[in-house]
């Protein structure tokens, strides 16, 4: 065996490792935070997240099987091999990473159920999970997003939630504060700058080249952990109100996916195609055309699921509370413009009432 197959099998035992390792120091602070929340709650969140990994990582590993299968299929010669060299040499050509994306990428449905995840990732959720972790003071916030990407964005915020429910500033100061002046919260340079980028390259993704394909897509995943490896509550001349921040990625979430839905309405009643005209039809299509478009799409719907539980189960009173209006449009809007429009525009409401402490991102 090459050294180069023993790399890449290092490598992708390496990766399971990360989730292990990942997932250890997740529940080891969420066993030791000292909040006193309520059961159902913990019961809730916990069960989406043991159903969005199950479901998400069924689908997969069918990718992975059907990978190694379509691998094995271009390069007979390798039949007569033992299984070891054969799943070596597999990893050490195949690039996985970017094999996955590129099946949920180059074509407008197939874009139209991935850019979902990737705006309110880039978007909300990044904003979300940097503010409510310094405010909240949870533990290894990296780690969520470094789940969220390596495992399911849908697990990951999940998971988040019941950080937020677990800890005590999430028990106690609601009640306590909940009738104190409200105090605006910002996002500094380092947040900001960086989601904002992140929605650059998620436009831009299904645009790219063959060259720049794989870079804009790193560089997308990395942006997301430049305000998260360093929070602080330290104020900056350039910081500017969440609220603005939530807006100006609602009105640049719009934008971007209205223009996918066109294309996708477009290729529908337009192009040359086999598929079925009527929307609903080719998205289930789509949804199940390969193991790893199932995978991203699935993990879209459970994240829904999850960010419409939360906000209805998160907090009916004090600076948590929404009102119902924005619980309406999140209902109503989601299952037509996604949650990648909708959460920033819900999450607005938390920008103008936080607590006392500051909350502020450097």
């Amino acid at each position: 065996m090459l050294w180069q197959h023993v790399l890449s099998l290092s490598v992708f035992t390496s990766y399971f490792l990360a989730i292990i390792g990942l997932f250890s120091l997740i529940t080891y602070a969420l066993a030791t935070s000292k909040g006193k929340p309520g059961a159902l709650k913990v019961a809730t969140f916990t069960g989406l997240t043991i159903a969005s990994f199950a479901h998400t990582w069924y689908f997969m590993f069918q990718y992975m099987q059907w990978s190694f299968a379509h691998y094995l299929s271009t390069h007979q010669d390798l039949n007569s091999e033992e299984f070891i060299y054969r799943l070596a040499s597999w990893l050490y050509d195949t690039s996985l990473f970017e094999e996955a994306w590129s099946y949920v990428v180059f074509h407008p449905l197939n874009w139209w159920w991935s850019e979902q995840l990737c705006l309110f990732t880039a978007g909300a959720w990044t904003v979300f999970i940097a503010i409510e972790g310094t405010r909240r003071k949870v533990r290894h916030v990296w780690a969520y997003m470094l789940l969220g990407q390596i495992v399911a964005i849908s697990v990951a915020s999940n998971l988040f939630c019941l950080a937020l429910i677990l800890s005590p500033e999430s028990t106690t100061k609601n009640s306590k504060n909940s009738k104190a002046k409200p105090r605006q919260i910002h996002a500094g340079p380092k947040l900001w700058i960086s989601v904002l980028l992140s929605l650059i390259t998620v436009a831009y993704t299904p645009y790219s080249t063959e060259k720049t394909f794989l870079p804009n897509l790193l560089v997308m995943h990395g942006l997301l952990f430049i305000p998260l490896v360093s929070l602080t509550d330290a104020p900056s001349p350039y910081s500017i109100a969440t609220r603005s921040l939530y807006r100006l990625i609602h009105i640049a979430s719009v934008l971007i996916h209205l223009r996918t839905v066109v294309g996708a309405v477009f290729f529908l009643n337009y192009a040359t195609h086999n598929a079925p005209k009527q929307p609903l039809i080719a998205a289930w299509l789509v949804l199940h055309s390969n193991p790893a478009q199932s995978s991203i799409g699935w993990d879209v719907v459970w994240t829904t699921i999850s960010f419409i539980t939360w906000t209805f189960m998160a907090g009916k009173s004090g600076p948590d509370a929404l009102g119902i209006f924005s619980k309406l449009y999140l209902l109503c809007a989601t299952p037509v413009a996604s949650i990648g429009v909708t959460a920033p525009y819900v999450l607005q409401p938390k920008a103008k009432s936080a607590p006392p402490a500051s909350a502020k991102q450097d």
